[in-house]
């Protein structure tokens, strides 16, 4: 039973979405934030189940490619090498990102964990990757798709099934008072960071509801799975271009 009615959603732009006013140490430390916002509200489990189902029936030992749209510091990345290297899986990924700054943090960070030779960078839009049909195995947008509107929304959609031939999945938490209020109380415990202290509640403002994902995905005729996890995480995972 809910305690709290779904607020109803709100565009908020968020201050990571523009880089012009943003300074390297905070731009650093609000990806930090992200980072343990995808650890400690399970985003990062969230994405490694998902791909570990869609990956079940996958040879091992075969190259297995994966694109990373809106990768943040690559902290998704990171972990699905660690996890590729327990289970066997040869992988490459591409992690891309709208500005070359995200990006270098993204790229020193992955260069210290030792998987700079697996992991390789791309500046794009996650509505307009550069990529063509079927490039990847496995296509992830991880705690990104609430910084998209509706029609940016269904269009990143469309290119990741297009792109995906065994899979993609879209991790990300939905609106709801109850994440709105967590939101704002880890953003004034936990940091100082200017951005994170704006974003974390603008998040979950624009973010969208599990059934609001279920209809975009009608919209745009790709078949998918909605998932809902704890710490109001939220999960839409389909299968690829190549998949039975």
């Amino acid at each position: 039973m809910r305690i709290f009615p779904t607020p109803p959603y709100y565009n908020e732009p968020e201050l990571l979405d523009s880089l012009d006013d943003v300074s390297a140490h905070d731009l650093e430390t609000t990806l930090r934030d992200i980072r343990r916002a995808n650890i400690f509200g399970l985003g990062t489990w969230v994405v490694k189940h998902h791909v570990g189902e869609l990956l079940r029936d996958f040879p091992r030992g075969a190259p297995l490619r994966v694109l990373d749209l809106a990768t943040g510091s690559a902290d998704i990345p990171e972990e699905l090498c660690r996890m590729s290297e327990r289970e066997g899986f040869d992988i490459s990924v591409v992690a891309t990102d709208i500005g070359y700054p995200i990006l270098d943090v993204a790229r020193e960070r992955i260069d210290k964990a030792g998987f700079g030779d697996r992991v390789a960078f791309v500046v794009c839009d996650a509505v307009q990757p550069p990529f063509e049909e079927g490039s990847f195995d496995m296509v992830i947008c991880s705690l990104a798709f609430h910084h998209l509107n509706l029609g940016q929304a269904q269009r990143a959609l469309e290119q990741m099934s297009r792109m995906s031939r065994v899979g993609f999945v879209v991790n990300d938490i939905y609106r709801s008072q109850g994440a709105w209020y967590m939101a704002w109380l880890l953003a004034r415990v936990t940091t100082n960071n200017r951005l994170t202290r704006h974003d974390a509640t603008a998040s979950v403002s624009r973010a969208y509801t599990p059934r609001e994902l279920a209809r975009l995905a009608r919209r745009v005729g790709v078949s998918a799975r909605i998932y809902k996890h704890p710490f109001w995480r939220v999960a839409l995972v389909g299968r690829g271009q190549g998949s039975p």
